[in-house]
């Protein structure tokens, strides 16, 4: 029969292995936020007044500037630099996330996700869109000789980086997941699904209050958001499927109820929908 400090063990072990998913789901709002603001102002934004594009207005899902008076390769490198800022915010973040291996669950999760993101939405620019009759990359290549081949190689080097992307990010979340193999799968999908859904959501209904319409909701929010990062979902199933490592910890990483996450959480709903949403200047 246990005793009462064995079973108190337990429990308290139980609990410190729980996430909190409200703190998960703020997270991931923040992290989808910055990663919005990425693309659009410290990348297509940056760019444009670089090149003294006159920037008309900017929101979470696009940033328009008169392009116009611009050489072709200009404008190329106005188009590209949403997706290149992302992939540079992702390799800042990543270099931290390694550096600091014995930071508190909450901010080896947040940093995971916020890296993990800006190298998914981009990525899958790359793979998705190179072919598509729309957005930065198809004007990208336009006028590009042979244009084909163009779009062929930048759709090979988005599904490399995404695959790449996936596998690894698997191997990372290794450390929220344990050891015990019925429960890692589980963890696996429950912070990745939360984390796509709460971050997702947040984004495309933001996009209801953008000045072009419901048409650039259903194109860019959604696409970029629930298509942009679906491999969250995949990410999750591989690592949730992979054993578990040899240093993989018994007891996993956790994402605990935290005052100031929830707070993070509201003022970026605040400025999605108050402020992003709508577009600045308005």
């Amino acid at each position: 029969m246990p005793t009462s400090s064995s079973a108190s063990g337990r429990a308290t072990e139980s609990a410190a292995s729980t996430n909190d998913l409200i703190t998960v789901g703020a997270m991931a709002i923040v992290a989808y936020l910055i990663s919005a603001f990425t693309h659009e102002a410290l990348g297509h934004g940056l760019a444009s007044l670089i090149v003294n594009a006159p920037i008309k207005h900017v929101t979470s899902l696009d940033l328009v500037s008169d392009l116009s008076h611009l050489t072709p390769w200009g404008a190329r490198f106005v188009d590209a630099a949403g997706c290149a800022a992302q992939f540079i915010v992702a390799g800042v973040v990543y270099v931290i996330y390694r550096r600091t291996p014995s930071a508190s669950g909450n901010r080896r999760y947040f940093l995971w996700l916020l890296y993990f993101i800006n190298v998914l939405i981009p990525a899958g620019y790359l793979m998705v869109l190179s072919f598509a009759p729309f957005g930065d990359w198809n004007d990208f290549v336009h006028g590009l000789h042979p244009e084909l081949l163009w779009r062929l190689a930048l759709t090979i080097i988005g599904a490399s980086i995404t695959l790449a992307a996936i596998f690894i990010g698997a191997r990372q979340l290794d450390e929220f997941l344990g050891q015990e193999a019925s429960k890692r799968f589980g963890r696996a999908m429950q912070l990745v699904l939360t984390s796509y859904l709460a971050g997702s959501t947040a984004n495309t209904l933001a996009g209801i209050f953008n000045p072009d319409g419901a048409i650039l909701v259903l194109i860019s929010a959604a696409a970029a958001t629930f298509g942009g990062t679906i491999c969250l979902f995949w990410t999750g199933y591989v690592a949730g499927r992979l054993p578990a490592r040899a240093d993989t910890p018994i007891l996993p990483r956790s994402v605990t109820r935290q005052t100031g996450w929830l707070i993070a959480g509201a003022v970026a709903l605040v400025i999605y929908f108050a402020v992003l949403g709508p577009g600045t200047p308005r």
